[in-house]
């Protein structure tokens, strides 16, 4: 086989391969996703605290965080109340430091604590997400220098 005739079919081939190695992949994402879903339904938690939370928890999953961790965070931020914009930023937070490493317990106290000293401060919406980004991107800098010194 020539040179020229060779790349395409190891284009192929490689396209072949992942559409084998993905579906499944991301099957069982969706199957975690599925059962936290139907847990916390069981607890009342709406399907629009769901769905505005959906591919931060997927992205957690993938991360291979605990589903039992991802439920507490998230029962525990319907308790507090908190929705829509600050909700998806909060689980978006925590999310970023579980796939940077961190524990998704800590992850969650660390981003549910600047928002409540943010709020607390009398800071609102872009101001109380700001001071969570910049939690979070204080506990990557930690972490990156605890994998530099270890």
């Amino acid at each position: 086989m020539q040179r020229k005739d060779a790349f395409p079919v190891v284009i192929i081939f490689i396209i072949f391969v992942l559409f084998v190695v993905f579906p499944g992949y991301c099957k069982t994402i969706d199957n975690r996703f599925e059962q936290l879903n139907s847990e916390l339904k069981k607890q009342g938690v709406s399907d629009e605290f769901i769905r505005v939370t959906e591919n931060s928890v997927k992205r957690m999953i993938s991360s291979a965080a605990s589903i039992t961790d991802i439920k507490t965070v998230l029962l525990d931020l319907w308790k507090e109340g908190v929705r829509l914009r600050a909700l998806k930023n909060a689980v978006a937070a925590v999310a970023e430091l579980v796939a940077n490493g961190d524990n998704t317990l800590e992850a969650a106290r660390i981003a549910s604590g600047a928002a409540h000293k943010a709020e607390s401060e009398g800071l609102g919406g872009f101001a109380v997400g700001m001071r969570v980004k910049k939690a979070v991107q204080d506990r990557k800098a930690y972490l990156k220098t605890l994998k530099n010194n270890v």
